[in-house]
């Protein structure tokens, strides 16, 4: 048994230590430019070495991304256990989102194109099969980091802190929406913020904090007529 658990030990420490070597890797180049023989080359084995311990290459950057999603879920869950009502917890936990980009900007990015991957793919058999136990992880954690954020606005709705006729489930939609939109938005303009929109990073965002934290307390009973 304790030759079992050490091989086990010893399996899951050269993972790490090649999910390691491989996220640098996905940061500097990108997915498509980063391939199975880069990373064994930097890790110092040969690519049917890395078959040990990964299926291919998109099992590694699943396991990369689960490692960014640990670290973020690990920030959310301790705002979680603020003792605050849910305005301030769901506003919070928007912050994070953002101070998560500008902390781990490529790991957010590898989040968000691992999101996207699923979304566009989730109906394919194929890629259901081959998503692998990292991805399976990875799916599933990021589903809690947004489900923390869902928890949050439901308690928001019922201390009362939170306004709204729309449902827990539709503000969070809308809010998710958002952020990607104004990350975006700021990751495309970062080096003429200061120039053209006389704003930093920081600013534009605590400035989409105030829309939020406003607009979530308020009822908002009527839209506004749209004419095609």
């Amino acid at each position: 048994m304790e030759i079992k658990k050490r091989k086990e030990w010893e399996k899951r420490s050269k993972q790490s230590r090649i999910v390691d070597i491989a996220e640098e890797l996905f940061n500097e180049n990108g997915y498509e430019a980063t391939t199975l023989d880069l990373i064994a080359k930097e890790a110092g084995y040969s690519k049917r070495n890395l078959y040990q311990y990964f299926v291919d290459k998109n099992d590694i950057f699943n396991a990369v991304t689960l490692k960014a999603l640990k670290r973020l879920n690990a920030k959310i869950t301790d705002i979680c256990a603020l003792d605050v009502n849910g305005l301030k917890k769901t506003v919070t936990i928007i912050n994070t989102f953002f101070t998560f980009y500008m902390n781990y900007r490529k790991s957010f990015e590898n989040i968000i194109f691992f999101d996207i991957t699923y979304c566009h793919n989730a109906n394919s058999h194929k890629f259901a099969a081959d998503l692998g136990s990292f991805g399976i992880q990875a799916k599933t954690l990021h589903d809690a980091n947004l489900d923390l954020m869902l928890k949050a606005i439901e308690l928001g709705v019922q201390d009362g802190s939170i306004l709204s006729t729309f449902t827990p489930k539709q503000l969070l939609l809308i809010i998710w929406g958002q952020n990607l939109g104004i990350i975006h938005s700021i990751a495309t303009r970062q080096d003429t913020l200061l120039s053209e929109y006389d704003s930093t990073p920081e600013q534009v965002f605590s400035n989409y904090l105030k829309m939020i934290n406003n607009c979530l307390q308020c009822r908002i009973t009527d839209s506004p007529d749209i004419k095609n």
